[in-house]
């Protein structure tokens, strides 16, 4: 489910931006959810194994990661374009 809303989520942003309109917030929706549910997917893949995070196939990447995150500050940052896009004010 996370995979094909992800894809959705990416697919509605470039539409909008190749129909010239405003894709900004699309665009940081997408890359926000890409990023919790790339988290999602790998922790579900590593539990489906038992927990065995270094007998998986890239586990070990995902095991050495602090806070299990793929991008430190990513996702504080598209929150942040969230927020200056729905309000108009920035917080930066």
């Amino acid at each position: 489910m996370d995979v094909a809303a992800v894809r959705l989520l990416t697919w509605r942003a470039a539409d909008l931006k190749a129909r010239g309109e405003r894709y900004a917030l699309a665009a940081s929706k997408a890359k926000l959810f890409a990023t919790e549910a790339s988290v999602r997917v790998a922790n579900n893949c590593i539990q489906v194994h038992g927990g065995y995070e270094y007998r998986v196939p890239g586990g070990e990447v995902f095991a050495r990661r602090p806070g299990r995150h793929p991008a430190r500050g990513d996702r504080q940052i598209q929150k942040l374009l969230i927020g200056r896009e729905l309000t108009g004010i920035s917080a930066f």
